[in-house]
């Protein structure tokens, strides 16, 4: 499944995507207490100075995104199925404001389908290469919990309250209730790295 979006601009605001990608990764770090079996994660703390965030998602099959929030907006890379031919030239009209998205290491970049940004006060979003017929894996930051309900379900073998994880998915919190009919398997305690990471 590529959870594919058909416009750049399909995407919402910097700030409901980094919602949204805080959401994913707090409701997918319930759902699965094993993060090397998780699809999605959030950094709150990148750069160790409370500058700039990231965002992943890893699909176990090669795709997989990256998404950096910065004081300037918020860049990212999309690998799915094929990386392209002449990744630096599109990654040269990434503005340089982003250049710490651009050369870091762990993003992976010289492997890449496509990038996107969104300089902060820019009124829309920017892709290159540009018109794309599709965008694939960032249907995840537009569908938000709705889409991770019914993806997690199959992927995770199992049946999730959608009242519950959709409660959690907004608010950014999580009461022991909540966590007991999510995942009665996992306690508070044990999400408290992954709070202090996410959130």
């Amino acid at each position: 499944m590529s959870n594919a979006i058909q416009n750049i601009n399909d995407l919402p605001s910097i700030d409901a995507v980094k919602k949204i990608s805080q959401g994913l990764a707090l409701v997918d770090a319930i759902i699965m207490p094993e993060w090397e079996y998780r699809y999605f994660s959030f950094n709150s703390n990148w750069d160790g100075k409370q500058g700039e965030m990231m965002a992943s998602m890893r699909n176990g099959s090669g795709g997989e995104y990256f998404i950096n929030f910065n004081d300037a907006g918020v860049a990212g890379k999309v690998l799915f199925e094929e990386s392209l031919s002449d990744v630096s030239a599109s990654l040269s009209l990434v503005p340089n404001s982003f250049s710490s998205f651009k050369n870091e290491a762990a993003f992976s970049i010289a492997n890449a389908s496509f990038f996107f940004w969104r300089e902060s006060g820019a009124a829309a979003w920017a892709a290159s290469p540009e018109n794309l017929k599709v965008y694939p894996l960032l249907g995840f930051l537009v569908n938000g919990v709705a889409g991770y309900h019914g993806w997690a379900e199959d992927y995770y073998e199992k049946n999730i309250d959608s009242n519950v994880l959709k409660d959690v998915f907004t608010s950014l919190a999580i009461t022991a209730d909540q966590l007991a009919v999510l995942n009665p398997d996992v306690t508070l305690e044990d999400l408290e790295e992954d709070l202090q990471e996410i959130l």
